[in-house]
């Protein structure tokens, strides 16, 4: 394991300060999917509370991030092509558009199963309020300043290995003070890399080695933090297990199976979620819709704890793409199909169940202000009552293909569909 050590520790505090004004990475800063911020948007339409719409190049799956009055995603072009574009949170007017490499996703499956839906731009970017980080399925990262000016560029794949992996990379990086996290789990060697932010040299990197069969030794989650009390976990999942690493060291620090399914074709897509009660909730791949499940771990703990700390088992039929988000002490779940779950988060008691619209639905759930927000592919977003009576408030619609999870900041909920992005705000 290389090792080069950096102060984090202020870091991590200010970033944990600004996370209610910003959403710098996938589901926020952490990863949890949860905004502390009031006012959010209820109803919208292409004609209500639109409070601007950008047209977007090429087409990309990757979520939008906003830190200090930008909002960054990352797209590709059909001559393979790969940007980088900023704009302004006021207006959307672009800031830059920037070029940073071109090349196709590695993947080995059929190409009619992932290439209508997926490319080398479906990673989300991570921000702080000076710079952008843009992770590319072809193993490309770069760095650029807030005005699009490259700062530095690495090859991932060819400096660790060519990705072998049934659908191609999809993982997104996390940032958490100074530095960059990336998974890379797959069929050829596995790994976790950190990597400084400012420079782009490695600071750790450790080999991620569990047993798994078939298509369930890919992983196409997105690392995610875990604080409790003076304990920060990076948490990781794919290759049918979830574990916890040091972020100073890489240093292991617990591990859990559990997340094996009886097919050829599971894998994790969905990134662990977590709560401030303790409870750990990461789905097994669910590809053929009723052989998934979900598990709840209680946090924390060392070494093996499949059995010590497992809460509850929730299946047949969990998630298979959308990321489950913890919020007021109960878990909130979509099926592919568009069928929602609400369970207790400490027992796994299923409080309700109901259909939320018509699927296939691809994106995470998010919450914030008492409201949970689940988007279909096809641009309906219900805005639910986070109570246990899970209320549907309002149905919602715009027009577009939506993959990408919706970020909030400023009371303003940013969607991003395949050529288009929206900032939505309760003006009436």
């Amino acid at each position: 394991m290389a090792l080069r050590w950096v102060v984090v520790g202020m870091s991590v505090s200010l970033s944990a300060q600004v996370a209610g004004d910003s959403w710098p990475g996938f589901r926020g800063a952490t990863g949890a999917g949860v905004s502390s911020e009031r006012k959010l948007p209820v109803v919208w339409s292409i004609d209500t509370n639109l409070a601007w719409r950008v047209p977007l190049p090429g087409r990309a799956n990757s979520s939008p991030v906003v830190v200090a009055g930008r909002v960054f995603v990352t797209t590709q072009k059909s001559d393979h092509s790969l940007w980088v574009i900023g704009v302004r949170t006021e207006d959307g007017t672009k800031v830059f558009e920037k070029e940073v490499g071109s090349g196709e996703v590695s993947a080995k499956g059929p190409r009619n199963l992932y290439a209508h839906r997926h490319n080398a731009a479906t990673p989300t970017p991570v921000a702080d309020e000076e710079r952008v980080w843009s992770f590319f399925g072809t193993g490309l990262l770069v760095c650029l300043s807030r005005n699009g000016e490259l700062k530095w560029e690495r090859d991932l794949a060819q400096e660790y290995g060519e990705y072998d992996v049934q659908f191609g990379m999809a993982s997104s990086p996390r940032l958490w003070g100074d530095v960059i996290f990336i998974m890379c789990i797959h069929k050829g060697p596995s790994y976790v890399v950190a990597i400084d932010k400012k420079t782009g040299d490695e600071v750790w990197k450790v080999e991620r080695t569990f047993e798994a069969a078939a298509d369930g030794k890919d992983g196409y989650a997105t690392p995610t933090i875990y604080e409790r009390g003076d304990r920060t976990e990076l948490l990781v999942a794919g290759a049918d297990h979830v574990n916890a690493y040091d972020p100073r060291s890489g240093r292991q620090l617990w591990v859990s199976g559990g997340l094996a399914v009886n097919s050829t074709f599971g894998r994790v897509i969905a990134s662990p979620a977590t709560s401030g009660d303790d409870v750990l909730v990461i789905c097994s791949g669910n590809p053929q819709g009723g052989v998934g499940h979900a598990l709840g771990i209680k946090a924390g703990g060392d070494g093996d704890v499949t059995k010590s700390h497992r809460l509850w088992k929730f299946g047949p039929g969990s998630p298979d793409s959308p990321t489950p988000v913890c919020y007021g002490g109960r878990v909130y779940m979509i099926k592919d199909n568009g069928v929602g779950f609400c369970l207790d988060l400490k027992s796994g008691e299923k409080v309700w169940e109901r259909r939320l619209g018509k699927g296939p639905y691809r994106a995470s759930a998010i919450a914030g202000d008492g409201k949970i927000y689940a988007l279909s592919r096809d641009g309906v977003c219900s805005v639910i009552k986070a109570t246990p009576s899970g209320e549907i408030i309002a149905t919602n619609e715009l027009e577009g293909t939506f993959f990408a999870t919706p970020a909030i900041s400023d009371s303003t909920l940013y969607l991003r569909s395949h050529d288009s992005l929206y900032a939505v705000r309760q003006t009436e």
